[in-house]
């Protein structure tokens, strides 16, 4: 064999083997059990199945999880005569992701109304790719829709994500969450139809989530690549609108006046290549109105928030007799028996460990006693001097020199920035409760903790909740199975 076959034989079996691991991901993408299915991300397989399935004249309302959680399809449908599809899900996922993927089907004669979170991450060009494989689990076609400059994250990615969904695989788990934030809370429509009467959040908004109008929060590429979204859209034929998403009122930034808001307003309208059809005004709304965060909404305040952007729509079609307004009043929080003075109270051991501060009537963790120092486990008191005990705040355990374990019950409904911050002995976190759609988990909640604190289960079910959960599901690296 002369050297120059001797050459190819080697450049083949070079090329061979460097394709051994992409077609290996293949196979797995195409032949392992589906792992997300019923998770909140299962859902965008179906949003996507309704986008590409109709083809008469539709509205496809376009967002994050606010969308979602926002509006009555088929009041909407109703109201306009076309065709609804709620093609809201996740803002983790990335608006972007939203809007590449909506292309799969936007005709002449369409409307795109356009309606993200007001924050710095929605209003940028944001991409999660793990989250991002855990949707596109559906409908592997999709990835066709996907803009190029998301391959390399996405490819980054992928080893994890077949790792835990082979996991899932060879183990016979099925990821199934329990509460509204699951793949069959939603209706055909792509809307959230969970019933939700009242507000849930402790304090009826998410004080870690302040809802700013400046026009700092947008980014300029973003802003290029909507603009550059529009003209395709509207050259397929299709109108676009741009609308707010609902606010709660008891969020907005402290220097929210009339004029910024207005400003912000115009803003938009002078730097968006489509039509700004909505009031900032309006989408702020009474906190009454709202779910579990300062962008969902509960029932009454679906029907307010839908019927005023129906109308908006129907005015700038000219159809203004047609703009009924529905506005029912806010139900507010859920009646609930609380702990205090005169009422029934049981000394909880662990009290004595803490230092605690008022937190709307019930108690706020900001600190150890002497007495937690040199403790290496302790679990947190659901009660203290009278009162329940629901919030974890920054830097709690600072001062502990020993801390290795803390245990979490079924009592708490937040966990702040920086909770387990200033502790480095830290390890353990324990779950010692089942449903994760309760204990939300602010933004940075794990910032400045060592990399080397691990959450663990009691349950099987309690993992596979937290894992595919709302608030947790970006921490599951984190997470240990039991």
């Amino acid at each position: 064999m002369n050297d120059n076959k001797k050459r190819w034989i080697r450049l083949l079996c070079f090329a061979f083997a460097a394709l051994i691991p992409f077609l290996f991901a293949a196979s797995a993408l195409l032949f392992l059990p589906k792992a997300y299915g019923e998770t909140f991300l299962g859902e965008l397989a179906e949003k996507y199945r309704r986008l590409t399935d109709t083809d008469e004249p539709k509205i496809i309302l376009i967002g994050g999880s606010s969308v979602a959680f926002g509006f009555d399809s088929a009041y909407m449908e109703e109201k306009t005569g076309y065709k609804v599809v709620n093609f809201g899900l996740y803002a983790t996922l990335g608006t972007k992701m939203m809007l590449d993927l909506s292309e799969a089907n936007i005709n002449r004669g369409d409307i795109v109304v356009i309606a993200p979170e007001l924050d710095e991450q929605t209003l940028s060009l944001y991409f999660n790719s793990s989250s991002a494989w855990q949707g596109l689990e559906g409908n592997l076609s999709m990835l066709s829709h996907i803009g190029s400059d998301n391959y390399g994250s996405l490819l980054a990615a992928l080893p994890d994500y077949l790792g835990k969904r082979a996991g899932y695989a060879f183990s016979g788990e099925k990821l199934s969450p329990s509460g509204i934030y699951r793949r069959d809370s939603f209706n055909e429509y792509g809307d959230i139809s969970y019933p939700r009467e009242y507000n849930v959040m402790t304090f009826s908004y998410d004080k870690s989530q302040t809802i700013r109008l400046e026009e700092d929060i947008v980014d300029p590429e973003y802003l290029v690549y909507l603009n550059e979204y529009i003209d395709r859209a509207s050259h397929a034929g299709a109108e676009v609108y741009f609308t707010f998403c609902p606010m709660n009122a008891m969020a907005m930034a402290e220097n929210t006046t009339d004029a910024s808001i207005e400003a912000f307003y115009g803003f938009l309208n002078d730097n968006l290549r489509c039509r700004v059809i909505s009031d900032p005004r309006d989408a702020i709304m009474d906190a009454g109105y709202f779910y579990d965060t300062n962008y969902h909404l509960n029932d009454a305040g679906v029907r307010v928030h839908t019927s005023l952007v129906t109308a908006d729509i129907l005015r700038t079609l000219g159809k203004t007799d047609q703009a009924i307004l529905e506005l029912p009043e806010p139900p507010g929080k859920k009646p609930e028996d609380t702990i205090g003075p005169g009422g029934e109270y049981t000394e909880d051991p662990n009290e004595k460990y803490f230092i605690y501060e008022d937190f709307g009537g019930a108690l706020r963790i900001i600190g150890v006693t002497s007495e937690a120092r040199y403790m290496t486990s302790v679990e947190l008191p659901a009660t203290a001097e009278g009162k329940k005990v629901l919030v974890v705040g920054p830097s709690a355990f600072k001062g502990c020199e020993a801390l290795s374990e803390v245990i979490i019950g079924d009592s708490y409904t937040l966990i702040e920035d920086g909770a387990f911050a200033d502790c480095p002995t830290i390890r353990r976190i324990v779950m010692n409760r089942e449903n994760s759609d309760s204990l939300e988990a602010s933004p940075d909640v794990f910032k400045n903790a060592p990399d080397s604190l691990k959450i663990y289960f009691l349950t099987q079910s309690s993992f596979a909740t937290f894992s595919a959960g709302y608030w947790w599901g970006l921490h599951a690296a984190r997470m240990v199975k039991p």
